[in-house]
Order: C-alpha cells, then sequence, then structure tokens
C-alpha cells in the first residue's frame, strides 16, 4: 500500500518531470525563434550592406566621372590658352614682319596689284570724290603714285594718313557713304580662321617656332 508521503514524493517528481520537460519544450521554442529573427535580421544587414556599398560605389564613379571631365575641361582650356599665346606671338612677330616689308620694292608691288582693283571699284560706284587712308611710311613714299593710279577714274582723290592700318589702302566715298577697305589689317583679319588653323597645326606638331 502506497502512503501518503510516497504519494506526494511521486507527485513532485513527476512535476519535476513535466516542468523540465516544459522548460526544455520552451528553452527549444525560444531558441528556434532567436534563431530564425538572427538569420532574418542578418539577412537584413547584409542588404543594407550591399546598397551601402553599391550606393557608395555609385558615388564614388560619378565622382570619379565629375573629375575626369573636369580635368579634361581644364586641360582643354589650358591647351586652348596655350595655343592662343603663341598665336599672339606669332601675330606680332608677323606685324613685325609686314612692318619690315613695307619698306621694301615688292611692297611696291602689291601696291600696283591691288590699286586697279580698288581704281575698278571706285569707278563701279560712279564719279566722285575720294579719300584715300594710307600710312605716314606710305604717303610720304608712295603718295605720288598711289594718287596718280586712283585719280585715272577721273575723281579727286585726297590722301590722309591713318595709324590704324599697317599697309594697304582704304578708300572712302563721302558723297555715297561707301567704304572699301583693302588694307593688310583687312586682309589678315579676312583669313584670321585659316592662319590660327596654320599656327595650331603647326604647335601640334611640334613646331614652336612658328
Amino acid at each position: 500500500m502506497v502512503t501518503i508521503e510516497e504519494k506526494i514524493k511521486l507527485f513532485y517528481k513527476l512535476l519535476n518531470q513535466s516542468m523540465d520537460n516544459k522548460l526544455t519544450e520552451d528553452l527549444k521554442e525560444l531558441e528556434d525563434s532567436h534563431e530564425i529573427k538572427l538569420n532574418e535580421s542578418k539577412t537584413m544587414v547584409d542588404k543594407e550592406a550591399k546598397e551601402i556599398e553599391e550606393k557608395a560605389l555609385k558615388r564614388a564613379e560619378v565622382k570619379r566621372a565629375e573629375s575626369t571631365s573636369k580635368s579634361k575641361v581644364i586641360i582643354k582650356k589650358d591647351i586652348m590658352a596655350l595655343k592662343e599665346k603663341y598665336y599672339h606671338l606669332f601675330m606680332a612677330k608677323f606685324e613685325n614682319y609686314i612692318k619690315e616689308f613695307g619698306g621694301t620694292d615688292q611692297y611696291k608691288d602689291y601696291l600696283s596689284k591691288i590699286m586697279p582693283k580698288l581704281s575698278e571699284e571706285i569707278k563701279n560706284c560712279g564719279k566722285c570724290d575720294t579719300v584715300i587712308y594710307v600710312t605716314k611710311n606710305d604717303k610720304e613714299k608712295y603718295g605720288g603714285f598711289i594718287k596718280k593710279e586712283i585719280s585715272k577714274n577721273g575723281c579727286k582723290v585726297e590722301l590722309k594718313t591713318s595709324e590704324d592700318i599697317m599697309g594697304g589702302l582704304i578708300a572712302e566715298l563721302p558723297e555715297k557713304n561707301i567704304k572699301i577697305d583693302m588694307s593688310v589689317d583687312s586682309v589678315l583679319e579676312d583669313n584670321k580662321t585659316y592662319i590660327m588653323q596654320t599656327v595650331f597645326e603647326a604647335l601640334e606638331a611640334g613646331d614652336y617656332n612658328v
């Protein structure tokens, strides 16, 4: 016969076993739950880390592209500045050459070639008084020659000097408000693009003695 005391001990033992089993189940359930949450958190963190990394790479790529673009612009500006510098140096030398050319016999031949064309244009404008602008040196050396050639049209010719031109002739017909520019400066301006292109090509070829 089982005594009350034995029954209590048995119940207590069974109760402990039940609690142990419940505790084990609860711990297992809690562990499983935390494992799932941990994996979810890890997946989320990995995803966020990848997104951050991709954004950082994109920003770095954009900055690299911007930096490269800016560098190209700066280099292009520097090259253009250098080209313009050499162009102006060339033109300064060329202008000195033209001034020297103005004192040669070849310059008179040059005037002889452009005056018939100028005279023809004046003639096409109708008979009227004409003012011819030349350099001071040209007026002193070739004034009579120029006036004689232009006067063949039967128009009255007045010679005036101009400090704004390096050589050649500028004709003004005040009565008709017409200006005919055959100065050396006009020739240079008309051919500026060609001159610049020639100078730049020489620079690109490595010829810095243009």
